[in-house]
């Protein structure tokens, strides 16, 4: 009698057990399940904003050839070009060129709030500089993402729920963010992104300046 009952309890262990195991599980399979879904649901949302952007892209060049060609500034460097996947756009304005990629949204990921809850959204980077050339014989995700981020100008965040604002840091700015609607998120990052890009200017390039110990 002694071993049946302890196989009794043992079977009531088991079972206690299993549901504990079922009901964990289950909390966490709930919890991926959401973020799956937000994962899907904002990746939309970014090819749809990154087609449109592609779309206004082509307006800005030819409305920039036009104000250049007005002021007998030769305007064949002036250009833009969409890779075979989507992903990748480049506009090339006279001496300046910057790309914006949509390619690095892979796992879900979320953007911290401070004081709040974390939104899970996708990233839109806006890169000075060819991105093909600066990718060149770099294999590795960690490698292409430190090109991203110290070439980067600025990003743009895009929720899963479109009631949400899209939200676009400025990188020069300390990561300043700008709320947009997805509707106008698509014209306002990449205009402010040129404006930021074209507006500057760079500098010759200068030896350092000798230790003031050896100064006299």
């Amino acid at each position: 009698m002694t071993n049946s009952f302890e196989s009794i309890n043992n079977l009531e262990g088991n079972v206690r057990k299993t549901s504990v195991v079922q009901e964990r599980t289950g909390l966490v399979a709930v919890h991926m399940y959401k973020q799956f879904m937000d994962f899907q649901k904002y990746n939309q949302n970014i090819n749809e904003i990154f087609f449109k952007m592609t779309d206004i892209m082509s307006q800005v060049v030819e409305s920039l050839k036009q104000s250049f060609s007005v002021r007998n500034v030769p305007s064949g460097n002036i250009y833009y070009e969409v890779d075979s996947t989507k992903t990748v756009a480049t506009i090339n304005i006279l001496w300046h060129t910057i790309s914006f990629t949509s390619r690095f949204n892979i796992t879900p990921q979320a953007l911290k709030r401070v004081g709040g809850n974390p939104i899970f959204c996708g990233r839109i980077f806006a890169i000075k500089g060819n991105f093909t050339n600066l990718m060149q014989g770099i294999g590795d995700y960690e490698g292409q993402m430190k090109v991203l981020l110290d070439n980067e100008i600025a990003s743009l965040y895009v929720p899963a729920e479109k009631n949400q604002s899209v939200i676009m840091t400025i990188r020069h700015k300390d990561n300043q963010e700008s709320m947009l609607s997805h509707v106008d998120a698509p014209r306002d990052f990449l205009l402010k992104v040129i404006e930021i890009v074209c507006a500057g200017g760079d500098f010759h390039e200068q030896p350092p300046k000798p230790n003031s110990l050896f100064n006299f």
